[in-house]
């Protein structure tokens, strides 16, 4: 099986290394041969390119490393769109292409037209509704009018793009439901795949390294509850409410502490760091092989996310990263799937965002035992990344045989 796979996040970004790498290296032992096309900013590609290249050597992946153009604004990605186009249609002519996976929604708009003119089918991997998540997140404006027939311009392409391709993934039910009954898509067509975690990366740390990780970044943990957040600090993730359930937290946990595993610190964190003194500590770019240590101090995982209608079809990768820790999380409703972390017993859903509904949460937690170990073990066919590549495998074999049938 022959793939041209097009990612506009760069592998040697945080998402490409933890989203799109790992899925193509296992797909890849099951005889596939991929062609990777991502876009790379400069700086990370200087750091990273020897790593990513190391990790596919004696694979089935060749990997086409363009560099990314940010300015100006929308010339820039119409420039790289031409790029995408131009390579593909040479890997097509060149090699006997089954079909091209395009990830998010300008790798999909040049598949489309690869399609048009080649006939080689294409896998529509949303990753959310993309136009939508610009709108939500204030990144477009419609007071301005050139980001408002963008917009529409997007969601007219969306419209085609559901059409014309032979598969979707939707990484939530949740906005696979949405699709089928507002947007009249075929059920058939949909595959869910949460974003997932590699459980074989995220297993409990022996008690050196975690000792090692706590000296490292001077994180001295009390006989109290730890709650953590492990993430960016940036558009969609409610800093200021995580803030305000831990005040709740602390009142029912005697000697909590509250650990921001971050890219970087802002305003806020450093007022809230003066306002709990001792009891707030930030760790600022951990590398991902630390990850699974610093999870393992955790006593609860929080993420709060901005509600949104582009937000049912979230997937956050964090979550599946602390339950491969055994870590219950604590979330808030109106974003993708969460629902089912109450449902499936792996932690609180807030339903709305204020003090009573924190206070009955923390309630909960102190009735409550969790065994990491269940945890892990029933999260594990969810979000394990052996199983979602298995999910992977499956479309692929369908694209396959629609082709040829």
């Amino acid at each position: 099986m022959k793939v041209i796979y097009i990612s506009y996040d760069g592998m040697c970004d945080p998402v490409g290394a933890s989203q799109v790498l790992p899925y193509l290296i296992e797909l890849s032992k099951k005889n596939i041969e991929f062609y990777l096309i991502s876009f790379e900013k400069p700086e990370r590609f200087k750091s990273f390119e020897k790593f990513v290249k190391s990790q596919i050597d004696n694979t089935s992946i060749t990997w086409f490393p363009l560099r990314y153009t940010k300015n100006p604004p929308v010339v820039s990605t119409v420039f790289d769109l031409y790029k995408i186009k131009k390579l593909c249609k040479r890997l097509c002519k060149n090699n006997q292409i089954d079909f091209i996976h395009a990830r998010s929604y300008i790798s999909a708009l040049a598949a489309v037209k690869i399609k048009r003119s080649t006939q080689v089918p294409f896998v529509f991997d949303m990753r959310g509704f993309w136009a939508d998540e610009r709108i939500d997140g204030g990144i477009w404006s419609f007071k301005n009018p050139l980001y408002k027939f963008i917009y529409k311009y997007f969601k007219e392409k969306e419209k085609q793009l559901l059409i014309k391709s032979d598969k979707i993934v939707s990484l939530t039910q949740a906005a696979k439901t949405y699709m089928i009954d507002n947007w009249n898509v075929s059920e058939s067509k949909i595959h869910v795949i949460p974003c997932a975690a590699d459980y074989k990366h995220f297993i409990f740390s022996e008690k050196t390294l975690v000792e090692k990780l706590k000296e490292k970044h001077c994180i001295s943990l009390s006989a109290g509850k730890t709650l953590m957040y492990v993430g960016s600090t940036g558009t969609w993730y409610l800093l200021q409410q995580m803030f305000d359930f831990y005040s709740v937290f602390r009142t029912h946990f005697a000697e909590s502490r509250f650990v921001l595993c971050i890219n970087e610190s802002n305003p806020l964190i450093e007022s809230m760091i003066q306002k709990y003194l001792n009891e707030v500590v930030v760790v600022e770019q951990l590398p991902r092989s630390d990850m699974p240590a610093i999870l393992s101090l955790a006593d609860y995982s929080i993420m709060f996310i901005k509600p949104a209608f582009s937000k049912m079809a979230s997937s956050p990768i964090k979550l599946g990263e602390s339950l491969a820790m055994g870590v219950p999380v604590i979330c808030n409703a109106g974003v993708g799937d969460m629902e089912f972390v109450e449902k499936d017993d792996f932690g609180f859903v807030a339903k709305d965002l204020n003090t009573a509904e924190y206070e009955r949460i923390c309630y909960m937690l102190a009735e409550k035992s969790y065994d990491p170990n269940d945890i892990r073990k029933r999260s594990e066919p969810i979000y394990d990344l052996k199983y979602n590549v298995d999910k992977y495998y499956t479309l692929y074999k369908e694209v396959k045989t629609d082709k040829y049938h």
